[in-house]
């Protein structure tokens, strides 16, 4: 136990080494570095207290890296929570027991957005939204700015994505209305 306990430390500490490296080497900036911690950090650890030894695939889309782990021993991750989870961001790893659909994935890769936006101050920021909602009487999931703002951004690449996929341009949507 003691030695799993080590490696998972090890490689975190891996996962985060090669960043640090450049911002002393000079490399890197402020910004591009604390956007790993805690995001990739946990989700590293995640992944491997899960027993994946590795992510499934990675997909680039509008300047967003997301690291994908479909897989379906995440669903010991997902029994920690207190409402269903379909899918969860942690940094640039989208956790999900199966393959993830294009819809969840845009909304996902708009938290990765705004992980880099945030970094370390993402999660509080998400959990504090959640509670004001919850003081407000609405729904701490559905009211959560940054989940209404991801939402909107699946919803948006969807519908973008249906009109590239049938030959709907604009001009013929002008064309209808």
């Amino acid at each position: 136990m003691v030695f799993h306990l080590a490696a998972l430390v090890l490689d975190a500490w891996l996962a985060v080494a090669r960043p640090v490296r450049d911002l002393l080497a000079g490399r890197g900036r402020f910004r591009d570095w604390w956007r790993f911690l805690p995001g990739d950090m946990l989700g590293r650890l995640v992944m491997l207290g899960c027993g994946i030894p590795a992510p499934t695939r990675v997909h680039n889309a509008s300047g967003v890296q997301a690291v994908l782990v479909e897989d379906p021993r995440v669903g010991l991750w997902f029994r920690a929570h207190a409402m269903p989870v379909t899918a969860q961001t942690l940094g640039r790893y989208v956790f999900s027991r199966g393959p993830i659909s294009d819809h969840i994935l845009a909304h996902e890769c708009e938290h990765i957005r705004q992980w880099d936006r945030l970094g370390p101050l993402f999660l509080p920021l998400y959990f504090g939204s959640s509670a004001v909602a919850l003081c407000r009487g609405r729904r701490p999931y559905w009211d959560n700015r940054f989940e209404a703002a991801a939402r909107s951004r699946a919803d948006r690449d969807g519908v973008a994505a249906r009109e590239s996929a049938t030959g709907t341009g604009e001009d013929e949507t002008r064309l209808r209305t």
